[in-house]
């Protein structure tokens, strides 16, 4: 974090530069950044492990609960409370709240020593669900809900693109990690052992 902020000090048009790096709506610099950055956590995880935590479906029923239901209703709701004179601020709010950072989720529970196969059946799964509810979300929660509660007329759309490229990210770290952690973290695990 500290580099980007000397980066963004010491040349104050950095930004224009890494958004002229972009193909289509994925910013390249970012892509490569999310990659490297969800790579080493999905690395460790033990594949063959992700059909017995499928298997839990008290787990994945919550997370989507948690996930689809509780988080987008609170932030919307929050975002009512506190920022409702702020329109841009409030839709900024509503758009995390139904989209969180999936590379994030990844690193905090590996930092936190979480189970690592849960969190990467959790991720994915919550990586498809976002690939066919994001956009209906986006719609319900920005361009219908406000306008019905008379907080203002919005008209935001999400392509399907842009979650297709999320979901890229995670599927390239997944099958990388899978691959790496197959052929040499087994390996590092039986060095250790003797």
């Amino acid at each position: 974090m500290a580099i980007g902020v000397g980066l963004g000090f010491l040349f104050p048009n950095i930004s224009s530069v890494t958004n002229s790096l972009s193909v289509g709506s994925t910013n390249i610099p970012l892509a490569i950044g999310l990659i490297l950055m969800m790579y080493p956590p999905l690395a460790k995880v033990d594949y063959s492990l992700l059909p017995i935590a499928f298997k839990d479906k008290k787990v994945l029923s919550l997370s989507l609960l948690l996930n689809w239901v509780v988080g987008p209703v609170l932030m919307f709701i929050l975002a009512i409370i506190f920022l409702k004179n702020e329109p841009d601020y409030m839709i900024g709010l509503i758009l995390i709240g139904l989209a969180r950072c999936i590379a994030m989720v990844i690193v905090w529970n590996d930092l936190a020593k979480g189970n690592r196969e849960y969190a990467a059946l959790l991720v994915a799964l919550n990586s498809v669900f976002q690939i066919f509810s994001y956009s209906f979300f986006v719609w319900l929660f920005i361009n219908i809900l406000p306008q019905k509660l008379g907080l203002g007329n919005f008209n935001v759309s999400v392509p399907h693109e842009r979650c297709n490229a999320k979901c890229f990210n995670l599927s390239w770290d997944s099958i990388f990690g899978g691959i790496s952690n197959t052929l040499f973290f087994s390996e590092i695990e039986r060095c250790r052992m003797v």
